[in-house]
């Protein structure tokens, strides 16, 4: 491990009103043979054709729907899956052009590929799996279509480069990216390409009232802020003329230049000692002159520090493999704030949001929550340059760590913990058929079957 700092933030909270996590997953071959639904090409053999408007998720916590009707397929590109939802659009990849419609994203698209709508009922996080081929390059979009009162906005554009050379001996790899949602918004995920599909795995999410909510930051490189006694030994400025209260980073200072990333501060920033997350001791403060939930364009550093008010942080990143980040941070007390991650060198230069993670809170449901911290988890390419920066001019985001892992690392594949298949088989009447568990119909009476596993109305149950 190539740890450049280490910290152990351990995070404790007593929190009432307990949700669980939903698991999204694809629903099985049996199923779809048990609704009718069309076999993929005509042979179940190859997967199915998930029908329009179908359900996957409609709880408490969240409804997913897929938009019209997609390609579901048998044939996984990584091991260890046997079923995806084929996804694409009609966007390119590396895209940061605004989605001002549905049939935006239809418009030009040469298979029956899937535009899922999720709708969160609470506030939390959505981590999601997928992979692009034999290691093909691919963005990963997720537009939320309320932000900046139903302007919208890009939550994720996540996109998954490979290199020709040092990545040639990889066997398909899944990237799980991770990033928040608001109640009652609506969102739109989907795949780039119009003509060459995504292999969906599945998705999972968690709300901000469960325990699985927290999660720390690690990597093969991990970064954390120098501490308070590195600042006095480097003779750099206390904050506010006490090092009790931190101190100001210098400017152009390195935090990370090792044979994975190069980070790198550009003004002159603030530390902080007071941290509004229990386990963490020092933050360093972010901002910019961007607001929260913005899809404007950024051409120049000098833009994110056009109108800020005090000396907040904005790093820049730049990978010398391909890998993903995952960073965490806090704004306040709860208080609602956007984290950006904005690629300069993506679409040829014109640069376009990896990332940007809105995290609100509900004055009501989310009241009783102890402060959290959030982590998110975001692809990066090998040689681009990404800014990170946080929303707002005069309000500082409590920046706590930041970890890179590459594609090459042990640690790199993590799924999205799917355990428990939630469908929804309800939208078809049932018809009673019975299927064998490789999709015999079998008839109507149960009475009239041998020992064995099968299916009915959708939902398995074993004759002994």
């Amino acid at each position: 491990m190539k740890k450049i700092f280490l910290v152990a933030a351990l995070f404790a909270a007593s929190i009432t009103g307990v949700n669980a996590d939903t698991d999204v997953t694809i629903p099985s071959v049996e199923t779809a043979q048990a609704n009718n639904w069309d076999a993929l090409w005509g042979d179940y053999q190859y997967g199915y054709v998930m029908p329009e408007n179908y359900v996957l998720v409609d709880n408490e916590e969240i409804t997913v729907q897929l938009n019209r009707a997609a390609n579901v397929a048998t044939s996984c590109q990584v091991a260890g899956y046997n079923i995806n939802l084929q996804m694409g659009s009609s966007l390119a990849r590396e895209s940061n052009t605004p989605i001002y419609s549905l049939e935006t994203l239809y418009a030009t698209m040469k298979q029956p590929y899937a535009v899922l709508t999720v709708t969160p009922k609470m506030n939390g996080k959505l981590t999601y799996t997928y992979c692009r081929g034999k290691n093909g390059n691919t963005t990963m979009y997720v537009w939320d279509t309320s932000a900046a009162d139903g302007v919208g906005a890009y939550v994720s554009a996540n996109s998954t480069f490979f290199d020709e050379t040092e990545d040639a001996d990889l066997d398909p790899i899944a990237h799980t990216v991770t990033v928040n949602l608001r109640k009652d918004h609506v969102y739109y995920v989907f795949g780039a390409e119009e003509g060459a599909n995504t292999d969906f795995y599945g998705m999972k999410f968690v709300p901000y009232s469960s325990p699985n909510y927290v999660t720390s930051t690690t990597g093969t490189t991990e970064m954390v802020i120098p501490t308070v006694e590195t600042a006095q030994a480097n003779n750099w400025g206390g904050l506010w003329g006490d090092y009790q209260y931190g101190y100001v980073m210098p400017e152009n200072h390195v935090l990370v230049d090792n044979e994975d990333i190069k980070l790198q501060l550009n003004r002159a920033a603030n530390v902080a000692t007071s941290c509004q997350v229990a386990g963490y001791g020092i933050n360093l403060q972010m901002g910019s002159s961007i607001t929260r939930e913005s899809n404007t364009p950024i051409y120049s550093l000098e833009t994110l520090y056009a109108t800020m008010k005090q000396p907040y942080a904005v790093l820049t990143l730049t990978p010398k493999k391909n890998g993903k980040i995952t960073f965490t941070y806090c704004r306040g007390k709860n208080g609602a704030t956007t984290m950006y991650v904005w690629d300069t060198s993506a679409a040829d230069g014109l640069g376009a949001y990896v990332c940007a993670n809105s995290t609100f809170f509900d004055e009501t449901q989310d009241a009783s929550l102890e402060i959290l911290p959030h982590t998110v988890t975001v692809n990066v390419r090998k040689d681009h340059v990404y800014w990170i920066f946080g929303a707002e001019e005069g309000a500082n985001t409590d920046f706590y760590s930041l970890a890179f892992t590459g594609y090459h690392d042990a640690n790199y594949s993590t799924s999205t913990g799917i355990e428990n298949v939630v469908t929804n088989t309800t939208e078809k009447p049932a018809d009673n058929k019975i299927y064998t568990i490789d999709g015999r119909y079998v008839g109507t009476d149960k009475a009239a079957l041998v020992k064995g596993l099968y299916i009915q109305n959708g939902k398995k149950f074993i004759v002994k």
